[in-house]
């Protein structure tokens, strides 16, 4: 199965006008830290670059509120966008891009319109999730747990975790 070898944040949330650049292993993957870190910005990030479109979801009122807004006592100037690029690992070929790497990114800008790229070639939401459906990848699924997850499910009935997970 394809894995996320690496994610680059750009004016994303907290992040600012610089590339952040995280770097993954193959396998299960945690992210710790203090509280105001960032973990569950990048948490945000990563479902944001697979194609979600709930700002909700992202913890945002809208798409544009995902923007690096600047920072007044840093001196850093507001984000004209926010960028998150995810770099997969497909030596196994599951996603249907002849490339043993494939990125995919998405840019969403003050407007609130998002531009999506599979290998730095513009494609729509739609294709980018088509693709990334066929190795069992999408935003609205479970690849990502985010915050609160784990304890509403110790929360419900058995009957009702059972429908989450199938």
């Amino acid at each position: 199965m394809p894995y996320i070898k690496k994610i680059e944040l750009r004016g994303f949330k907290s992040f600012g006008p610089k590339t952040a650049s995280i770097m993954l292993d193959k396998g299960f993957t945690v992210l710790t830290g203090p509280n105001g870190s960032g973990k569950t910005n990048i948490a945000d990030a990563v479902l944001f670059g697979l194609g979600e479109l709930g700002a909700r979801r992202l913890r945002a009122e809208s798409l544009a509120k995902l923007i690096f807004h600047g920072s007044p006592e840093g001196h850093v100037e507001k984000a004209k966008a926010a960028k998150v690029v995810i770099q997969f690992d497909n030596s196994d070929n599951r996603l249907p891009v002849d490339t043993s790497t494939v990125t995919v990114s998405r840019e969403v800008y003050r407007d609130g319109q998002s531009v999506y790229r599979l290998n730095g070639r513009r494609i729509s939401r739609s294709r980018i999730i088509d693709i990334l459906s066929m190795a069992g990848i999408s935003p609205t699924g479970h690849n990502v747990v985010v915050q609160g997850t784990i304890t509403r499910m110790a929360e419900v009935s058995s009957r009702e975790r059972r429908k989450m997970i199938s």
